[in-house]
């Protein structure tokens, strides 16, 4: 079995470089598959891999499609389906890159869906990619115009622009954006406004996912006007949004035990987490908690905590996730299982706290053995 796609052969421009660049990357198991070629008068036909649906498709009408597969929570935060699917995409970024090709079409109607029993993407639609030549790292001012207007940054939509691998990433961030908020568009929900809005740098509808501060960060990152401010594929791989809870309790654990060796006057470190206080928990943090919560975790300390400082509020989860074992019933109950329900407790409480340690750490300690596989 083969999906068949059918070309004019006058595009024969088109066709040679989709099968070029299929024929180079498409052992990579989040690109899709070029089986062979064949014509006739008229037409060039391409035998691909079978697909599903879009990623289109998916998220205009998910029930359609992955009936019994949830792509949010009630949270509103994505589920882990919709993330593992993101990451598709950007592995599949990683492998195109690595053979130097932009894909320079990245859109939700170009990467197609694999049902198995874990959904899986694949890149398709390659026939405007390009090659970098020897060790270039762009194409050059004479860089065509190209893409589909509002999935292209602002250096695919004007001429004699250089064209590099962030190229992809900007579309790679509007594709992110579209997925997580269920179908809208950082750049405006009128298709014909888009590239203007891109060019002009007016990113119009962010604040759609400031309730999920680590989207809105990556966001805004690959959405960056200027190109070499873009992430790497690579690098977003890496980034927080994509932890699975494990990782995500395991990285504030590290940080308060990192935090607990500075010294209390003078720490560059506890000062700049410090100032950042109020965009961890926007004022004293137990008034969040539940008090069955606060009482039990207190009970038995020689020294309170500090309900206004941001190291207490990591003490007090690293504690909790440290000797979850021996909590109460009732303290384990209104957690949830670990680690996934204690994740959700506490984001559920302080949303942007994460984020705001990450980037401290980031700034001052992430060179450190212990948090290098965070970065």
């Amino acid at each position: 079995m083969v999906a068949v796609k059918r070309l004019v052969k006058t595009h024969h421009d088109v066709v040679s470089r989709e099968i070029e660049s299929l024929n180079a990357a498409d052992q990579h198991q989040n690109i899709v598959r070029w089986y062979d070629t064949t014509w006739d008068g008229d037409f060039i036909y391409l035998s691909l891999e079978p697909c599903d649906c879009s990623l289109y498709d998916l998220i205009q009408n998910p029930m359609g499609y992955l009936e019994s597969f949830r792509l949010m929570k009630p949270n509103g935060y994505p589920s882990r389906i919709l993330l593992k699917l993101m990451r598709d995409i950007c592995a599949g970024l990683v492998h195109l890159h690595k053979l130097k090709i932009i894909h320079r079409d990245l859109k939700p109607h170009n990467v197609l869906i694999v049902r198995r029993e874990r959904p899986c993407v694949k890149l398709a639609d390659m026939g405007i990619s390009k090659f970098l030549v020897g060790d270039a790292s762009s194409l050059g001012s004479r860089a065509t115009v190209s893409g589909t207007s509002g999935w292209r940054p602002r250096e695919q939509i004007l001429k004699g622009e250089s064209q590099t691998r962030a190229v992809d990433m900007f579309s790679f961030g509007c594709v992110l954006f579209f997925c997580v908020t269920g179908g809208k568009h950082p750049f405006g929900d009128q298709y014909f406004e888009r590239d203007g809005n891109v060019v002009n740098n007016n990113i119009v509808n962010l604040s759609l996912v400031k309730h999920i501060p680590e989207a809105r960060d990556l966001c805004s990152r690959l959405l960056n006007h200027e190109p070499k401010d873009r992430p790497k594929a690579s690098e977003v791989l890496r980034h927080p949004l994509f932890w699975k809870s494990e990782k995500r309790v395991s990285f504030l654990r590290e940080a308060s035990d990192r935090l607990e060796s500075e010294d209390r006057t003078g720490s560059i470190v506890l000062d700049s987490l410090e100032k950042e206080d109020s965009g961890a928990f926007d004022g004293s943090w137990d008034v969040k908690m539940d008090s069955d919560f606060i009482k039990g975790m207190s009970s038995g300390r020689r020294k309170p905590y500090n309900y206004d400082k941001v190291q207490a509020l990591l003490r007090i989860m690293r504690n909790t996730i440290s000797h979850y074992g021996t909590l109460s019933p009732d303290i384990q109950e209104l957690l949830g299982d670990f680690p996934e329900g204690v994740d959700d407790y506490f984001r559920s409480k302080f949303p942007k706290l994460l984020m705001v340690v990450y980037k401290v750490i980031s700034e001052h300690c992430k060179e450190d053995q212990r948090f290098r596989d965070y970065y």
